[in-house]
């Protein structure tokens, strides 16, 4: 009896701790995510800047200010989604008595 209770403990707490491990890799890839994103703006920010003013490349500058809008939306909706994996993450914490921060 003491030992399937045992075995019930430790399953529960590897259960909640592989949860914690497994929304940091989350929150790790979605920042990972959001980089490729920032440099992406950054490097359509950097065209549509130098094409704007050249009339042969207005399109594509209109173009590379629409991908910058567009990334930039992705990286707000990524970091909302971190933001969510950190309150789950600080929920489960708590419940479990850690008082670990993200």
């Amino acid at each position: 009896m003491f030992i399937k209770l045992g075995i019930l403990f430790f399953l529960a707490v590897a259960s909640w701790q592989d949860d914690v491990k497994q929304i940091d890799q989350q929150i790790e890839d979605l920042k990972d995510l959001q980089g490729k994103l920032r440099s992406s703006a950054q490097r359509n920010t950097n065209n549509a800047m130098r094409w704007q003013f050249q009339s042969e490349n207005y399109l594509d500058a209109r173009r590379a200010w629409d991908r910058v809008a567009a990334d930039k939306q992705k990286i707000q909706e990524l970091q909302d989604q971190i933001d969510d994996l950190n309150a789950k993450k600080q929920n489960i914490l708590q419940e479990h008595g850690g008082k670990k921060s993200s």
